[in-house]
């Protein structure tokens, strides 16, 4: 194993270890300029072991839970997830995960651990099954990324974690609106063809809001009567931009066209009569 050692160049202090050889030849990592030796030995036993961590300024084995979530996000999350999905995440570790699991090493937390906090999440705060799904998929993604990818833990301990059973429905079932009530709601927008139509459409279609809103001319087939979904429209909060919309503070709420939830997706819809003359 590589050592630290410490010399002195002129009026300060330098450190230097080997690392790994490269094309057969010997190289080192040194720092200089500091003014006493232990200042330097510090600095350089710092440096050797995130040098053996590749990299990171933490050993695994000894970083918190709310840190590496941190790094997950950063790491994994931020590449690879679609926006709207990022920010569930970041509410779901932010009033939920770190409160309870982020003060433990990510290497102590176990399974009887995770599916307690899950329990107590579920009887405090009543949550409906698809949302406790949600927490359970934030923990077991997580969680998964740190044993079989960063390799920060031996194995996962939410494989074995489920949700708790419900003995009873939810209280608040999908409405299903009557004609009565949809006569209403067209009567309240009749005077706004932007909000008129759009409700229009996804009365007849079927398609979700941000799919309407995400619709242009192009997608509109009135001669073949055919709506084609290519995109959602999707909002994210950033500070400063030129695509103003609503400032609030100093966040600025921006509306851009972005890739449909999912392939399936991706879709043609046949329409009517009444929605084509309309």
């Amino acid at each position: 194993m590589s050592k630290v050692s410490v010399r002195k160049r002129g009026d300060v202090f330098q450190y230097r270890f080997e690392i790994a050889s490269q094309e057969g030849k010997r190289k080192y990592i040194s720092k200089s300029g500091f003014k006493t030796k232990p200042e330097a030995e510090r600095a350089g036993v710092k440096a050797l072991n995130e040098y053996l961590e590749t990299g990171h300024s933490f050993k695994p084995s000894e970083i918190s839970y709310s840190d590496y979530l941190d790094y997950w996000m950063q790491e994994y999350c931020f590449i690879n997830l679609k926006h709207r999905t990022i920010e569930t995440y970041k509410y779901i570790i932010k009033n939920h995960l770190k409160p309870r699991l982020g003060m433990y090493r990510i290497s102590q937390i176990t399974t009887a651990t995770i599916q307690e906090v899950i329990n107590d999440i579920y009887v405090e705060r009543g949550f409906a099954k698809s949302y406790m799904k949600n927490i359970l998929k934030v923990i077991k993604s997580s969680f998964d990324y740190a044993a079989e990818i960063v390799k920060f833990i031996k194995y996962d301990p939410s494989i074995k974690v489920r949700v708790p059973k419900y003995d009873e429905p939810d209280e608040d079932p999908a409405h299903i609106f009557t004609k009565e009530e949809i006569e209403i709601i067209f009567n309240s927008v009749k005077n706004n063809h932007c909000v008129y139509y759009a409700f229009l459409t996804a009365y007849h279609t079927g398609l979700r809001i941000s799919e309407v809103f995400g619709l242009t001319w192009e997608d509109i087939d009135l001669e073949n009567k055919k709506i084609h979904v290519r995109r959602n429209i999707v909002k994210k909060n950033q500070a400063g931009g030129t695509k103003k919309r609503h400032i609030s503070g100093n966040s600025t709420t921006v509306w851009y066209y972005g890739t449909c939830k999912t392939v399936n997706s991706y879709r043609i819809i046949d329409i009517g009569d009444t929605l084509v003359n309309a």
